[in-house]
């Protein structure tokens, strides 16, 4: 995790929040020297180059969104019914990247454009991620509050790729985060077909 306020720090602050704006393609390390304070070739006294800053900043968004994410539903307890801790997660996740982490948004925003060998880099360390995301599913399932019909790790997937999907098409309007981090609960949750009796 990122701790003192040096010039690595705002190097990463600034490129986390350059990656989420712009995507990996956009991100220039003129840039991302410019939000740091600094000039472009300072960045190699911290980065040997910007694929390292990238997998830097990757890291460091998972590390926060996991960190959040856990905190929120932890603090219900373990005996909390599991359908209520994976909607926690749910909205955690989506609050979390729509309300200023630039670290978590910019993992959401470019893991796809990523190098495959870094891509693979990032989804090892992603796996704790993962496996938390898989045992909420699974309890739910377990306990016979979610269908046993569909398989964890499909649903898991789907989860993870439809609220991630939120950072990039995300515009302030009519709803806020805690809006759309609720009808994605709901309707993970719910679906999106009327029951019929």
């Amino acid at each position: 995790m990122v701790q003192a306020d040096n010039g690595r720090t705002r190097i990463l602050d600034s490129a986390a929040a350059i990656l989420r704006q712009k995507g990996l393609a956009g991100a220039k390390l003129s840039e991302i020297a410019k939000g740091a304070g600094m000039l472009a070739p300072s960045i190699y006294h911290h980065f040997p180059s910007k694929d390292h800053l990238v997998e830097e900043v990757m890291m460091e968004g998972i590390y926060h969104n996991s960190h959040h994410i856990v905190a929120r539903v932890e603090v219900l307890g373990r005996d909390a019914p599991p359908l209520l801790r994976l909607r926690t997660a749910i909205v955690a996740h989506i609050d979390f990247l729509l309300t200023g982490d630039d670290y978590s948004s910019a993992v959401a925003r470019v893991f796809s454009d990523l190098p495959e060998a870094m891509k693979g880099r990032v989804l090892a360390a992603y796996s704790s991620f993962d496996n938390y995301w898989r045992d909420l599913i699974v309890a739910a399932q377990a306990d016979g509050s979610a269908s046993n019909a569909l398989d964890p790790t499909v649903v898991r997937k789907f989860l993870i790729a439809m609220l991630d999907s939120c950072s990039t098409w995300y515009r302030p309007g009519k709803l806020g985060p805690a809006q759309i981090a609720e009808q994605a609960a709901e309707l993970l949750l719910n679906g999106f077909a009327s029951k019929k009796t």
